[in-house]
């Protein structure tokens, strides 16, 4: 049937939801990103696809390629949701104490984990330009409470603290094996950000540790 868009607003129609606004509002996006990915004028890749499908009840492949019927295979369990709980931003240090100013809203969860695992951050700088703006959000999966085996290639969230925790350097990174060890490189094309991490590369009473794997970016319109 017709072109994605087309098809999400069919979903959506059928799920119940009379109008975009409702629909967004459900989903816990903006207005602006929905709408784009229903009227077309921006295209819905596959990991937003997950989300849709889960709402509005309908298969993934469909969703994507117009390919099989409506039905959905898919279970008919209410969509999570996970809390957006701070920011990433590399050369930007933060007192823990004092917040960062985030706006603690909340996005869709991963489908492939429980939700109680899963929290977010904002994008904040360009130190991850190469795969996603500021605004972005990074829906994510807690390293501890998953007891999840980091691998080679993962983009991970990066905490470098200092004075006991007390300020934190958080940033999104990606898992490189190397000879020597394990590096954090970043997805960037500022010159600013070029350098890898070394896991191993505290000094001085700081630590570096990997606190979460990224799940899926939802990005902003």
């Amino acid at each position: 049937m017709g072109t994605r868009g087309e098809r999400l607003k069919k979903a959506r129609l059928d799920a119940g939801f009379r109008t975009a606004t409702d629909a967004a509002r459900s989903l816990g996006i903006p207005y602006p990103t929905y709408a784009a990915h229903e009227n077309g004028s921006r295209q819905y890749e596959a990991d937003e696809a997950v989300v849709y499908a889960r709402k509005f009840k309908v298969p993934i492949e469909w969703l994507l390629t117009g390919k099989g019927g409506v039905v959905s295979q898919l279970p008919r369990t209410p969509l999570a949701s996970v809390p957006v709980i701070g920011i990433v931003r590399a050369g930007i240090w933060q007192d823990v104490s004092a917040g960062d100013g985030s706006l603690y809203e909340v996005v869709p969860a991963a489908p492939d984990a429980p939700a109680e695992w899963q929290y977010a951050f904002t994008v904040e700088g360009t130190s991850l330009d190469k795969i996603a703006q500021p605004g972005d959000i990074l829906v994510c999966l807690d390293c501890i409470k998953s007891r999840i085996d980091i691998q080679d290639g993962d983009l991970v969230i990066v905490e470098w603290s200092r004075f006991d925790g007390q300020i934190i350097e958080r940033t999104a990174k990606r898992i490189r094996r190397a000879t020597t060890g394990i590096e954090l490189w970043p997805e960037s094309n500022d010159p600013a950000f070029q350098e890898p991490l070394r896991l191993d590369g505290a000094k001085d009473g700081d630590n570096i540790e990997v606190r979460a794997k990224v799940l899926w970016i939802m990005k902003r319109p």
